[in-house]
């Protein structure tokens, strides 16, 4: 795990890094989902699906197992999940990013998932849904493949073990996701208290995405 000095010094290149180059994409982003904030009509949804899903790489057509075009089948889903969505979504609005909101978000998230696997022949699409959900509410964490890779340089897996378990208990196709909140919460506690930094979940986010 790298030391306080070697965290400080990584997190302060990732914010310079992330002000320099992908904040103005996040930015449209953000922006996206302010002016389309439901989740009950097809043009808003779908327009917010291709654009997040396309912008971030998010695999869904290749992960996709499904009938039907993904972009659209997903926002059927979607939509049919609206009042779930928006009240999860509810119940974070303006909240911090702590060890209880963590564990809202990735109820949340697993949920919503779960809904998904049934038209995809049980493909989670886990690292789409956090980024779905992470432009309507900027404190859930983006999974993805690297920064899942990039994490462990950065906790101690015993410290995130009592994290993970005061979470719900989740089947075992929504505990990578709660895995990785876990010790995203860790990294994120580490970065606000231990390097004067105060970072925003998306510039720790960054941290991961290139942790050279």
């Amino acid at each position: 795990m790298v030391d306080e000095s070697d965290l400080t010094a990584g997190l302060t290149q990732a914010i310079k890094s992330y002000e320099a180059g992908w904040k103005p994409v996040d930015a449209e982003l953000y922006d996206l989902c302010r002016r389309r904030p439901g989740h009950d009509d097809f043009a808003n949804v779908y327009t917010k699906v291709a654009m997040i899903g396309r912008v971030y790489e998010a695999g869904v057509a290749r992960a996709w197992r499904g009938e039907g075009d993904p972009e659209t089948e997903i926002t059927r889903v979607l939509i049919e999940q609206a009042d779930l969505i928006e009240n999860g979504l509810q119940r974070l609005k303006d909240r911090p990013f702590d060890r209880q909101t963590a564990a809202g978000i990735v109820e949340l998230h697993g949920r919503i998932a779960r809904a998904i696997s049934h038209r995809t022949k049980d493909v989670f699409l886990a690292s789409f849904v956090s980024k779905y959900l992470h432009f309507h509410c900027p404190i859930v964490p983006i999974y993805d493949s690297n920064a899942q890779a990039a994490i462990g340089q950065f906790v101690d897996w015993e410290e995130v073990t009592p994290i993970r378990e005061a979470m719900a208990e989740l089947q075992e196709w929504a505990r990578a996701y709660r895995n990785f909140v876990a010790a995203f919460v860790m990294l994120y506690e580490r970065a606000s208290t231990k390097t004067g930094l105060k970072p925003t979940v998306k510039e720790v986010d960054h941290l991961l995405w290139q942790p050279g």
